[in-house]
């Protein structure tokens, strides 16, 4: 009796950990897709940033993929699911339909949103950096879905990703957003010294917004520093930050 009781209990234990990895386990696999597919990209145009995990004020939010670019900041949400995809941009949640199987789960457009603010928050000095979501489902999935935020197969991620071509950050603010971002990440401290220190230096001389010099300038109220690049841009900054 105790035996067979054993039994079942290793047998529920079982079915309960491979209920609770599975997910995880087919996540890993098309984040594994998607940073494969992103090595296709030009490195000295895109720099991908895999697996960022930020904590802004109490709340986690696990970023599958960041690609910091001359031309904005895209950020990209990996799905693995299969069947059929149906949701619309706004819908909380989509369903996933697999014959009369149908499960809802969060629509990973808003999900992708949610990312885009925590990582606004850490690059909040950048204020207009230019920010593109996008949702990467694999194969197994056939999308009936409605959004305006591009919803794309992972072999089209890419092409995709390429149709933003507008020039937009320089490589020393590529660099400098780069850094910030390795260092508010919490899953794992950035090792690269050589970035920090980088960052270190140029944070105190380069406009975030435009990656002109910052100059000492007198006003009104004291000293302070400004954008070479005045009256165009009109950044400004405590000298003591």
């Amino acid at each position: 009796m105790n035996s067979n009781f054993f039994i079942v209990f290793l047998l529920a234990l079982f079915i309960l950990l491979i209920k609770y990895y599975t997910p995880k386990i087919k996540g890993l696999i098309g984040e594994n897709k998607v940073s494969k597919a992103l090595k296709r990209l030009n490195k000295e145009k895109y720099i991908v940033l895999n697996n960022i995990e930020l904590n802004i004020k109490g709340s986690t939010s696990q970023i599958d993929h960041i690609i910091v670019s001359d031309y904005g900041i895209f950020v990209i949400e990996t799905k693995n699911y299969k069947g059929w995809i149906l949701g619309y941009e706004n819908d909380k949640f989509w369903t996933q339909a697999i014959y009369k199987y149908r499960r809802k789960f969060y629509n990973p457009v808003l999900q992708n949103q949610g990312h885009i603010y925590a990582l606004k928050h850490v690059l909040r000095n950048y204020k207009y950096l230019r920010y593109y979501s996008i949702v990467a489902f694999t194969k197994r999935a056939t999308l009936k879905t409605k959004t305006y935020t591009d919803v794309v197969y992972i072999n089209r991620l890419v092409k995709t990703i390429k149709k933003y071509d507008s020039f937009y950050i320089n490589e020393r603010t590529k660099s400098e957003i780069v850094a910030l971002i390795l260092t508010a990440k919490t899953n794992g401290r950035n090792k690269d010294k050589k970035l920090q220190t980088n960052y270190n230096i140029n944070k105190n001389i380069v406009c975030p917004n435009c990656g002109g010099n910052l100059i000492e300038r007198s006003g009104k109220y004291g000293s302070f520093l400004g954008c070479s690049n005045y009256p165009g841009c009109k950044y400004t900054r405590n000298k003591k930050q």
